[in-house]
């Protein structure tokens, strides 16, 4: 046997503690790098699902508005992350195999979602976009979701410490899809997209696509080739895509209910179009859920320059120039007027100013409004358009300019946009007010709901003086709802004011001019401001009246679908 060995030989060297220290470091990072990769990758991943999921939710809006249309948007993406995020061992089998279905799914969803409109009658837009998005968006979000999970998970697994895996891997994802919750709802990457143009590239169909495609080929399938009829279907042979042919395709449906489209564009506001109404002989726009105005067509041996309109409101709005104070003290009639209109629509009260000779500024926020109203409605180009935010066009000239008359009618989509009630932006319109002008404030809602009250208070809060006008006389019984348009006349100063009586020249020639200039269905203010509690519109607290703004926006589908057919918002 040999000597044995020394207690001190024997002794295995202990590491010093910098030895240690710096082992420990460059063990932390060789696990810190890859799950970091690895979690930024799967970030990205469920962003671009969120951000895909909206882009889609976004084509529900001319089948049931942007309110009733994104009403679960939010709460089915939370609910999809939440099951896929916390319940990544869901998903049996590999990341693979998931991701081959997802491919497929991703690029026959819309042909589904598409499918669903003609069913949005009979299910109402409480129904049609929980259904709608259940078979499309949640599915979609959950799955890719899931999968990003998993292959997330996976390299977790493989990088990680043995008594740290169990820990790692349940933690990390469920941190991911909450961040990505809260980003994705705060931003959109979609949002820069600007939808201006005819042509189907430039279409919500397209964006889908463009985000959707590249996301199927990342894993790709032999199943692909499952998807070519669905897109062919949705891209070729349906009414929903932007292109010459499948304009015709519409056309060929319309005709069977007495339609006919003009125009059509995707743009800022939303999907706009211009459709004649064959059978009754009149022309609307309609922005969504919505219809942003009519005329009626023109009848052979009709000499006048400016069509009849088929909605009596817009005619009403035009009796600013009609207003006078009871003071006795009277406007010059020689000196030539100034009027800001904020909110196009076909242009029917901008158009009688023109015609009056009142020199006329118009801030609409969507170029294709405005371009359509020009070129099929008759819009007279002599007149200062202002394509821009109102927001920021009365921020910057409140101190500047003055007009002696002031419209504001920006109701579209089932709602009225919130900013532009405000007490703020009300106070600017007031400061670009003349002395003697009147501005004239259209409100299209349910008087009998908090948000009517709200806004109603908040322009009384900021104007002086007021005369609340119908658009019709109210019913006798009061029922649970009462849709109609409010026209608030406004002055800057108090005292009270009358309309003078119309003449032959404020007519324009217009039999709806003689019948509906003159106000007539005037209401008292006291009723409707005083229920729902005291609270205005303010800047910084408009969440009372956005939440409100639900019950309205479902009444102002029905009775859009009460004015054109189903088959017709349907079918875009």
């Amino acid at each position: 046997m040999g000597p044995k060995p020394s207690k001190k030989e024997s002794t295995t060297k202990k590491p010093s503690l910098i030895e240690s220290s710096s082992s420990g470091r460059d063990s932390v990072k060789t696990i810190m790098g890859p799950i970091i990769l690895a979690s930024f990758r799967t970030f990205c991943h469920i962003y671009l699902i969120l951000e895909t999921s909206g882009v889609l939710n976004s084509l529900l809006f001319p089948a049931y508005g942007s309110i009733p249309g994104s009403r679960y948007q939010k709460a089915l993406d939370l609910t999809a992350l939440v099951i896929s995020g916390s319940t990544y061992s869901l998903w049996r089998g590999s990341a693979q195999a998931w991701s081959q279905i997802l491919s497929v799914f991703l690029l026959s969803i819309p042909t589904v979602l598409l499918y669903s409109f003609r069913y949005s009658g009979r299910l109402g837009p409480n129904a049609g976009p929980l259904f709608a998005g259940l078979v499309t968006s949640f599915p979609v979000t959950m799955v890719a979701t899931g999968v990003a999970n998993k292959r997330l998970a996976h390299n977790l697994l493989l990088s990680g410490r043995a008594k740290q895996k169990r820990i790692i891997v349940g933690l990390i994802p469920r941190l991911i899809t909450t961040t990505v919750a809260l980003v994705a709802h705060k931003t959109s990457i979609s949002g820069f997209f600007v939808l201006h143009g005819t042509l189907f590239v430039r279409s919500k169909l397209a964006l889908y696509y463009l985000l959707a495609i590249p996301q199927a080929l990342y894993t790709p399938s032999k199943f692909l080739v499952l998807v070519v009829v669905p897109m062919m279907h949705s891209i070729v042979f349906s009414s929903y895509t932007l292109l010459p042919h499948s304009n015709n395709i519409l056309n060929g449906t319309l005709q069977d209910f007495g339609y006919s489209l003009v125009a059509r564009q995707e743009s800022n506001t939303g999907y706009i179009s211009v459709l004649d109404n064959v059978k009754d002989g009149f022309r609307v726009m309609r922005c969504d859920h919505s219809l942003l105005g009519g005329e009626w067509l023109p009848q052979p041996g009709y000499e006048h320059n400016l069509r009849e309109p088929v909605y009596a409101i817009f005619v009403m709005l035009e009796a600013v120039r009609l207003a006078q104070p009871d003071s006795g003290v009277q406007e010059d009639q020689g000196l030539p007027k100034n009027a800001l209109v904020v909110g196009l629509g076909i242009g029917t009260t901008p158009a009688a100013l023109v015609a009056h000779g009142v020199r006329t500024t118009v801030v609409e926020i969507d170029p294709v409004v405005h371009d359509f109203a020009t070129r099929f409605f008759r819009l007279p180009s002599n007149h200062t358009p202002v394509i821009q935010d109102a927001v920021v066009f009365v921020n910057q000239n409140r101190y500047k300019a003055r007009y002696d008359y002031i419209i504001h009618d920006v109701f579209t989509g089932g709602a009225e946009p919130i900013d532009l009630f405000t007490v703020e932006f009300l106070q600017g319109l007031k400061d670009m007010l003349d002395e003697q002008g009147i501005v004239a404030i259209n409100y299209a809602g349910d008087l009998q709901l908090q948000s009517a009250s709200m806004v109603i208070r908040t322009v009384l809060f900021v104007f002086p003086s007021c005369r609340l006008f119908r658009e019709d006389a109210a019913a006798v019984e009061i029922s649970e709802t009462d849709f109609t348009n409010l026209v608030m006349f406004c002055r800057k100063t108090a005292g009270s004011f009358g309309f003078r009586k119309p003449t032959r020249a404020d007519f324009l020639g217009s039999q709806a001019r003689q019948y509906h200039l003159l106000p007539q269905y005037e209401v008292d203010p006291t009723y409707l401001i005083t229920r729902h509690g005291e609270d205005v519109v303010r800047k910084n607290n408009t969440h009372e009246l956005a939440k409100t703004q639900m019950e309205s926006a479902l009444g102002h589908w029905k009775v859009m679908r009460s004015v054109v057919p189903d088959t017709v918002w349907e079918k875009w």
